[in-house]
């Protein structure tokens, strides 16, 4: 299976050549991207917890089997540009039974491409 996640997008600085309270404001607005790099930016949320959400959701309502939770491991932060992680996820459903899907994380952003979403893969549930 093969699902997207967008990167989010990080603030900008002001443009040159202000002048006055207009330059004042554009400092302010640098010290606040600053921050925000600092903090990171784009989503908050874990790699990890994003493909569980999707394999949740596909899971549940395409191959319509409801899903009670999706474990996976490692736990990956974010993934390096243009590299895969791969993961093992324990997928239960909610009559009692379970699988194990062998899992990936792709990063497409690699070259000149930026901002292009994750690409999550996984081993299809058993019929």
């Amino acid at each position: 299976m093969r699902m997207a996640r967008p990167h989010g997008r990080c603030a900008s600085g002001p443009t040159r050549g202000a002048t006055g309270p207009v330059r004042r404001a554009a400092g302010l607005l640098a010290l606040t991207a600053v921050a925000v790099g600092a903090a990171g930016c784009g989503a908050n949320t874990e790699a990890y917890a994003e493909l569980q959400s999707a394999m949740t959701a596909h899971i549940t309502h395409v191959d319509h089997r409801p899903v009670a939770s999706v474990s996976c491991t490692p736990h990956v932060h974010d993934t390096v540009r243009g590299d895969t992680a791969h993961l093992r996820c324990v997928v239960a459903f909610k009559d009692g039974t379970s699988y194990t899907a062998n899992a990936e994380i792709e990063n497409q952003n690699s070259g000149g491409r930026h901002n292009m979403p994750d690409l999550y893969r996984w081993d299809s549930p058993p019929n």
